[in-house]
């Protein structure tokens, strides 16, 4: 027992370790602060209906009638068995550990089990994954609320870990850390990080195949792949509801196919994937992939520069307000949370590895790593990004290339870190001698390493304008126009020279930076090879300066004064505005329902201060009336906020519908009114206040004929010729659902109730009639007449069209996905049967003789 609790020592120390480090860098996280990213922020809004109907309905649906008029809320929906695997990763945050805390702890605790497996000492491997935690991507995205892709990144290292014990023929500590990591990182559902990770995969599967091959050992690896196939499936399993879903809802959305070919070649197919520019937006330039050594490299994130009172002092002062004024970032990114800094520290080890380390795993590290240093590019190195986008399978279902540097990170730590444990180990290691090109010198490749970091950084020093520019496109493009100004050309030069030389101030401010830390680095493997140093105190120190780079690099751009009280930039960005209450006040009005409702709420849930009162008005407005608004005062397509008090014709959401994206570029966008209309946009926000929307058509209404059309092309084209109100635009394809109807002008349909899956009309004609709803069509609706299920169908372009009977009926419309429920109970089974293999596999290997507790918790290296 005291074998046991001894061998578990470093690991316990690494974990409160990691717990110090992680709240010291978080620290005002712990009084009550947080950091509100934009996505947070953002997101806000657009669950309001959501969480309302959940709190005070008691209600949890699966369409959010929000945003863009309402779409499928399916991504974000409770799926079973992903939801339990989430519990199990929240565990930490149960202690009441802050978020930005628990990320850093779970990203140190994912990369220490990758470098145990390694071999490497739980010291080297403890303090590795402490400098890895802090690299500056991973910062910036927890700043950003960028949650998912946070969790997915973190959980990567591990499975990858078990990944590696299975082609090392440990199969089931490889199966066990395969399949439940991965299940957690699937959880997690950032498809793109987990992408990208696939691929690094697919190439180290590759490379494993190359040297069993070569080694005889095919057995080997066929039994390796079987072990990692059957740990994936076991992963996939208590996540099928969620990947099912979103596999299904892809092809609906606009990361699916679109159909309208308009503006296109004649002979052109219905596009699939997004949009090549969409694509590539955030897309590093070719001079600004350097950020991976120098952070500042284009000046670090968007912001002002006079928001930096230091960065503002060194500006000339005779320039100092303009220069003030100017975007910190000069690159071509729209913008920039700050730059994918992978460590100068980290890529001098690792290109130190790719010299010194034999066997498999340099390259499978130095493969990916380089594949992705390219298409992190985008569309700077369009050539070979548009091989990727076009004839690799999904890849054009993502954005931001230059994100894919975040598994590529990981790599880089991993090499990085092995090579300095080899060298730790073996200080022979050194003494291996490469041949300087063109010359029949050799020398020790540390050194020729380390020259070819020096002369790189050096060269930029002495001539910044070699591989740099100083001037975004749209700054040069901003200075052209200003130039054709009389007597500006003079004056504009001497602008211009005074923002470049500052800019190439604060870029040889960290080339110098970057010196230092090569310089230092080269010198502890200098003494530790010559016999001045001894090998615990040059990992430690390599170790310790990797921490001070990180920790320095990523506080530029996450400072803790960007912490605020937990929520209050929430509630703020979120607060009802006046024309908000103008808007309710005028519905009120309108209907005595809402104040009833009012007061119902806030005897039940008593409210304790104006926020929670101002949340009672909203849902009981919002339920009572249902009405639409479009907010022209910001880009209605890209905010959130709208729809914190209102159902929103706009709004954002990655994955929106592909037929609303197509309406917007095609009619909303350009202010077709006809089809605002039909929207029921009862209110249009403009910066000159509150406009009344008299044309808004209402929930339903009865149409007199119907245009048909063949295609996609026609049926949307179609809304610019004629009167939605009394002509519906029917595909072809429909006709099967359309009977003879006739509009009498009599009866009436209307909405008596609402709520997101569930909307219920009443209807009273004289004869069969044709019933348009203003309300988004989707595949799963299903609509029921008097409680029997009858046909809804589309209706010009995006909406819900059906048959009414004569007579007075009440017509029932309900969002139940009947695969969504099956394989949610599919996915509960799984995950029950993956927690009981994990446990089993775990006691056999502790109980079987086959491994002792002891190696367990002690890799030996």
């Amino acid at each position: 027992m005291k074998t046991i609790l001894k061998s578990a020592v470093p690991h316990l120390i690494s974990l409160l370790a990691f717990l110090t480090i992680a709240s010291a860098y978080f620290y005002p996280a712990w009084d009550g602060k947080s950091l509100q990213g934009e996505d947070v922020i953002g997101s806000y809004g657009a669950q309001r209906e959501k969480k309302n109907y959940e709190y005070f309905e008691n209600e949890t649906g699966l369409w959010n009638g929000g945003i863009f008029s309402g779409m499928p809320d399916l991504i974000s929906a409770h799926f079973n068995g992903s939801h339990e695997l989430n519990q199990l990763y929240m565990t930490i945050r149960k202690f009441r550990v802050p978020h930005e805390v628990a990320s850093i702890i779970w990203y140190m605790i994912g990369f220490y089990i990758l470098l145990l497996t390694l071999g490497l000492k739980p010291y080297i491997s403890a303090g590795g994954a402490v400098a890895f935690s802090l690299s500056t991507y991973y910062i910036i995205i927890i700043m950003a609320g960028h949650y998912m892709k946070v969790d997915t990144l973190a959980m990567i290292p591990p499975t990858l870990a078990g990944v590696l014990l299975c082609f090392k023929r440990k199969y089931l500590w490889g199966f066990i850390l395969t399949a439940f990591p991965l299940a957690i990182q699937i959880s997690m559902a950032h498809i793109q990080m987990m992408y990208y990770f696939l691929i690094t995969l697919i190439i180290l599967g590759l490379v494993e195949l190359y040297f069993h091959i070569k080694e005889k050992k095919i057995k080997q690896f066929v039994i390796s792949a079987l072990v990692l196939v059957a740990a994936a499936i076991l992963a996939i399993a208590p996540n099928a509801a969620k990947l099912i879903t979103f596999y299904t809802y892809n092809d609906y959305s606009i990361r699916g196919k679109s159909e309208l070919t308009i503006g296109q070649p004649e002979n052109a197919t219905a596009s699939t994937g997004l949009d090549k520019d969409y694509i590539n937006a955030w897309s590093s330039g070719v001079d600004e992939a350097m950020m991976i050594i120098v952070p500042n490299v284009k000046g670090g994130a968007t912001s002002m520069v006079k928001q930096n009172r230091d960065l503002l002092n060194r500006a000339p002062r005779q320039y100092r307000e303009t220069i003030g004024s100017m975007n910190q970032y000069w690159g071509n990114q729209p913008f920039s949370g700050g730059p994918n800094y992978l460590g100068i520290i980290f890529v001098f080890l690792f290109v130190l590895g790719a010299f010194v380390i034999p066997g498999r795993l340099k390259y499978a590290a130095l493969f990916p790593v380089i594949l992705f240093f390219f298409l992190s590019m985008g569309g700077n190195l369009s050539f070979f990004t548009n091989l990727f986008i076009d004839y690799v399978p999904m890849y054009n279902k993502f954005r931001a290339p230059v994100s894919i540097l975040a598994v590529g990170a990981i790599w880089i730590g991993l090499l990085a870190l092995f090579t300095l444990y080899k060298i730790y180990r073996d200080p022979t290691i050194l003494e291996n001698k490469n041949k300087i090109p063109f010359t029949n010198k050799e020398y020790p490749s540390y050194l020729l390493v380390s020259s070819l970091f020096l002369i790189f950084l050096v060269i930029n020093i002495a001539a910044p304008n070699l591989f740099n520019s100083y001037l975004s496109d749209a700054e040069i493009s901003q200075f052209a126009s200003l130039r054709s100004q009389q007597n500006m050309g003079n004056q504009l030069d001497a602008l211009i020279g005074a923002i470049t030389d500052f800019r190439i101030d604060v870029f040889r401010a960290d080339l110098w930076r970057s010196v230092f830390f090569v310089v230092a680095v080269t010198g502890l493997i200098f003494f530790y090879k010559k016999g001045k140093l001894n090998k615990n105190l040059l990992a430690g120190a390599i170790i310790l300066l990797a921490i001070v780079d990180f920790w320095g690099v990523s506080r530029r751009y996450v400072p803790l004064d960007h912490f605020t009280k937990r929520g209050a930039a929430v509630q703020q960005a979120h607060a009802l505005t006046d024309v908000d209450r103008q808007i309710y006040s005028l519905e009120m009005a309108a209907n005595p329902l809402i104040g009833k409702e009012i007061q119902k709420l806030t005897e039940e849930f008593k409210p304790k201060n104006k926020q929670e009162e101002d949340r009672i008005l909203t849902h009981a407005v919002n339920k009572t009336n249902h009405y639409r608004v479009f907010n022209l005062t910001n880009t209605p397509f890209q905010e959130n906020v709208t729809s914190n008090a209102h159902n929103s014709i706009g709004g954002y959401h990655a994955v929106k519908l592909r037929r609303y994206q197509d309406m917007i570029e095609q009619h909303i966008g350009k202010m077709n009114m006809s089809v605002i209309n039909m929207l029921d946009t009862k209110y249009i926000i403009t910066q000159n206040g509150l406009q009344r929307n008299t044309g808004a058509m209402g929930n339903a209404w009865f149409v007199d004929s119907v245009k048909w059309v063949d295609n996609a092309n026609d049926e949307i084209l179609a809304l610019n010729d004629i009167d939605v109100r009394n002509t519906a635009v029917i595909r072809d394809e429909n006709k099967k659902f359309v009977s003879e109807f006739s509009n009498s002008g009599e009866g009436y349909i209307e909405l008596t109730q609402y709520s997101p899956d569930n909307l219920i009309y009443s209807s009273k004609t004289s004869t069969q009639q044709l019933a348009v709803f203003s309300e988004v069509f989707f595949q799963y609706w299903s609509v029921f007449v008097d409680g029997k299920e009858t046909n809804v169908f589309p209706v010009n372009y995006i909406l819900r069209g059906m048959m009414v009977p004569e007579g007075e009926h009440t017509i029932e419309f309900k969002f139940h996905p009947n695969y969504f429920y099956r394989w949610n109970l599919i996915s509960k089974i799984s995950y029950y049967l993956l927690i009981v293999l994990v446990i089993v596999g775990i006691v056999y290997e502790i109980y079987s003789n086959r491994i002792t507790l002891k190696e367990l918790l002690q890799t030996k290296g």
